[in-house]
């Protein structure tokens, strides 16, 4: 009798994952994706508005950890460009009307993020297979002593850190 309750408790400690396997990162997959969604949403702003591309970047993002940085702790991907537009009355609001009537015929949905200082920014989510992402777009209504620009920025699901180390 005590051979079969110390193997029920056996295989319900490992069923119950005491001998479970880690999560595996996707961040290489996830750069890919956020990557190619940068392109195509920053590719729809007409390019007679672009004056010049002013930022652009793509890296892993890491949670807060405790202690010393391990393979299980939460990750995520970024990837982000900035725009100057042209010196023109709403060139800003045309570019972010491009990127947002784009998003929204894909399926993103939109939602008024913030607005600070004459900066609006915008945000855009959706289910992909990968999980669930988010594009934030930041514009500015014409106005005097404001430049016109366009930000986007792509965030992915969250996974764990894997291998990777934080960018240097």
């Amino acid at each position: 009798m005590r051979r079969l309750v110390a193997a029920v408790v056996a295989a319900l400690v490992f069923s119950l994952g005491g001998c479970s396997m880690p999560e595996e990162s996707r961040l290489d997959e996830f750069r890919s994706e956020a990557e190619r969604l940068l392109a195509d949403t920053v590719a729809v702003v007409p390019e007679e508005l672009i004056a010049e591309r002013a930022f652009s970047e793509s890296e892993p993002r890491f949670g807060p950890t405790e202690g010393a940085p391990t393979p299980a702790d939460p990750a995520w991907w970024q990837a982000r460009e900035d725009l100057n537009l042209i010196a023109e009355t709403d060139a800003s609001a045309r570019a972010f009307d491009a990127v947002s009537g784009h998003l929204s015929a894909e399926g993103w949905t939109q939602s008024r993020v913030r607005e600070v200082d004459g900066w609006v920014t915008d945000g855009f989510r959706q289910e992909l297979d990968s999980g669930d992402w988010y594009i934030e777009v930041t514009w500015v209504p014409s106005a005097p002593g404001l430049a016109e620009i366009l930000g986007v920025l792509v965030v992915s699901p969250q996974t764990v850190r894997g291998d990777h180390d934080a960018p240097t």
